[in-house]
């Protein structure tokens, strides 16, 4: 397991002011400001003091201590597939011969850290994950070792330096910052020359949809954890059983103004996309279908973004767009700075 005297610090700096950091007496580091940084549970911990983002780490923190270990293989499963089918690779060995060239990694938002042992176990790179929630603590102990490097840190104020990585990624992460064209800025910063940044982002939804989301929103993100996994039961009960239905309708004129398309729709498909977020999906189960839906409804920000916006973030970050994946949940972005 990695320990503080094996951080890379010189791809760190300081959250504060951003300057280079320094080993200093017991499990701590420090800058030239005198800002000091100890551990949690054996993690660095760079968060820089409690803002609007305590209540973001307080859900996924919650979030992630019910993942259960079983759980975890048809997760990475499915995920890496999903993974690869987003950002542009065939498969596994094509994303291995990107990563082939990869010195330094970035994982902001990092979760549970599967990410980060992937990156490290299909090259030679170094990688930092870095995490606002408690999952760095529990990604540490399943994860931590040789070039596997996990920190608590903010993506609004990141603890690495600019320019220091060939490829960052934020995958499944910015949507949930306050500021998310601010978090994406501040990331692609991180981007070396001649790197590339990887990022989903929420895409905007239908029109009912959206106004669902909204309405619901503001009802479920006060609710405490324990309530707010309820919700997110009853919710995955009804994908559940709407899509075990294997009932389809016909539209022969669909409805444009709620962006319904004519033709065949399946009933659990249609209502999902269109009217409500109601997650299921048979090869991940029930929990991890409980996650996807508490993902969604307990959030304090859960930010939805048009193909285009996602575009402009890239061309104001003077990164060039590689591979644009447009779904119909998100949107993924691999983009390259100039060498």
């Amino acid at each position: 397991m990695s320990g503080i005297h094996e951080l890379p610090l010189e791809l760190l700096a300081c959250p504060y002011d951003g300057a280079a950091l320094t080993f200093a007496e017991g499990d701590s580091i420090s800058c030239a400001a005198h800002h000091r940084f100890g551990c949690f549970e054996g993690v660095p911990d760079f968060v820089p003091g409690s803002d609007n983002q305590a209540r973001t780490a307080e859900s996924f923190g919650a979030k992630w201590e019910i993942y259960r270990d079983e759980d975890q293989a048809a997760s990475n499963a499915f995920q890496f597939r999903w993974y690869y089918e987003r950002y542009g690779f065939a498969d596994e060995a094509e994303f291995a011969a990107f990563l082939a060239d990869k010195r330094t990694i970035l994982d902001a938002g990092c979760g549970l850290g599967r990410d980060v042992d992937r990156y490290a176990r299909l090259s030679s790179a170094e990688v930092v994950g870095f995490d606002l929630s408690s999952a760095a603590a529990r990604a540490l102990r399943v994860y931590g070792g040789e070039r596997r490097h996990f920190l608590f840190g903010d993506i609004l104020r990141p603890p690495v330096r600019p320019r220091a990585f060939d490829f960052v990624v934020a995958d499944q992460v910015i949507h949930h910052t306050p500021a998310t064209p601010r978090a994406f800025a501040i990331l692609a910063e991180r981007v070396a020359p001649g790197g590339q940044i990887a990022v989903y982002v929420y895409r905007r939804k239908a029109l009912l949809r959206e106004l669902a989301d909204d309405t619901i929103r503001e009802l479920t993100t006060p609710l405490t954890h324990d309530e707010a996994v309820e919700v997110a039961e009853q919710f995955t009960e009804l994908g559940r059983e709407l899509s075990h239905l294997n009932a389809t309708i016909t539209l022969e004129r669909g409805i444009p103004l709620l962006g319904i398309d004519a033709g065949e729709h399946d009933v659990q498909r249609l209502i999902y996309w269109h009217f409500l977020k109601c997650f299921w999906n048979d090869e991940l189960g029930y929990d991890q279908s409980v996650l996807c839906n508490l993902d969604w409804y307990h959030p304090p920000y859960a930010s939805r973004h048009t193909p285009d916006e996602v575009a402009g973030w890239c061309t104001e970050a003077g990164l060039d767009v590689v591979h644009l994946d447009v779904g119909d949940s998100g949107i993924s972005v691999r983009a390259r700075r100039p060498a």
